[in-house]
């Protein structure tokens, strides 16, 4: 007696159950195979689109999202994907396109508007990031990335309060993150607040003496900076400041 063959649907709970068990080459390998055998399938194609995008096979996801999308074309979480994935090889044109879209389809969800932000930075439109990446984590206020991006934006637009606002916010929801550590120290120099901002690096050195090499560029900027000749007083004094 022949086996059935698994059907396209069955194939695709396949493929998200090893991409939940973190498994997302088997995952990939599942979707090129249904897609080999059977007719093509929207979700599969964006699936596929997405784990090739999170493995940088970049022109394999646009690829996979675009015939996608030419089978579900107001399908908002397919155009999230491809406008991740036009912003990724550098068209940000029609990223914009794409997350614009999405967020009119997707106007309650945070990936939405946190997507869009992120675009309209790329576009240099910081004014309006800043309003998609607000309303990205008023949506989800426990979405860290989208406050971490809204950080940086704020920082570019020189509202320095309002970006140390945003990752201190980031470090309440994920403590003991040294990058962010090293960006809130930056912020707050560029605040004029430098003994915060010293003690923001401390705290960022002794969880990663790797990040010596940033504090130490960001100290030597001038205006707001100090002159540090000896850099292993620096470290000293990095590893006794209070947190």
């Amino acid at each position: 007696m022949t086996a059935r063959a698994a059907s396209i649907d069955e194939t695709l709970a396949l493929a998200v159950r090893h991409v939940n068990a973190s498994q997302p080459e088997r995952a990939r390998q599942i979707c090129e195979s249904a897609l080999s055998s059977h007719p093509p399938h929207a979700a599969v194609l964006q699936l596929l689109a997405l784990l090739c995008l999170k493995d940088g096979q970049l022109a394999r996801a646009s690829e996979c999202i675009a015939a996608s999308i030419a089978l579900r074309p107001d399908h908002g979480p397919s155009l999230l994907v491809a406008g991740d994935a036009a912003r990724a090889i550098g068209d940000h044109q029609a990223a914009l396109v794409h997350h614009t879209r999405a967020r009119t389809l997707l106007p309650d969800r945070a990936e939405s508007a946190h997507a869009l932000g992120l675009t309209l930075q790329a576009c240099g439109h910081l004014t309006d990031a800043q309003l998609e990446l607000t309303r990205a984590v008023v949506l989800a206020p426990a979405r860290a990335e989208a406050w971490f991006d809204l950080a940086l934006v704020r920082q570019d637009l020189h509202d320095f309060n309002g970006a140390v606002v945003a990752l201190q916010t980031v470090l309440q929801l994920a403590p003991a993150r040294a990058e962010v550590e090293v960006n809130l120290g930056i912020v707050l120099q560029e605040a004029g607040r430098l003994d915060e901002a010293l003690r923001a690096y401390g705290r960022a050195y002794r969880m990663r003496e790797d990040t010596f090499g940033r504090i130490a560029h960001a100290l030597s900027t001038p205006d707001t900076g100090c002159l540090w000749l000896d850099l292993d007083v620096l470290r000293s004094v990095l590893r006794s400041l209070p947190a």
